[in-house]
């Protein structure tokens, strides 16, 4: 939780350290119970749907974003999506 420093990051990082501060404890008592919190308040319910409708639009372009976070986002997209055809793959990519 350290390196959650900003945004909503941060927010939910305090948010846990308020509670520990009039409860003693954490939300979570151990590595699985954090990873369960965690996904529940940052990963969308539907990574799958999102991704599609990310993917489908015309406007997924690399456009100004560097090579890297294109790529980087491309990757999150594709494994969301459970794509391991390399066409499906292939063709996704603008």
């Amino acid at each position: 939780m350290s390196y959650m420093k900003t945004g909503h990051a941060n927010c939910w990082v305090m948010h846990e350290f308020k509670f520990k501060t009039k409860t003693s404890h954490l939300h979570f008592i151990d590595w699985l119970n954090f990873e369960e919190e965690f996904r529940k308040d940052f990963l969308l319910l539907d990574a799958e749907a999102a991704a599609v409708n990310i993917l489908k639009t015309s406007t997924y372009f690399q456009g100004k974003y560097s090579v890297d976070n294109y790529l980087d986002v491309f990757k999150d997209l594709i494994e969301d999506l459970g794509y391991i055809d390399p066409k499906t793959i292939v063709i996704k990519f603008h």
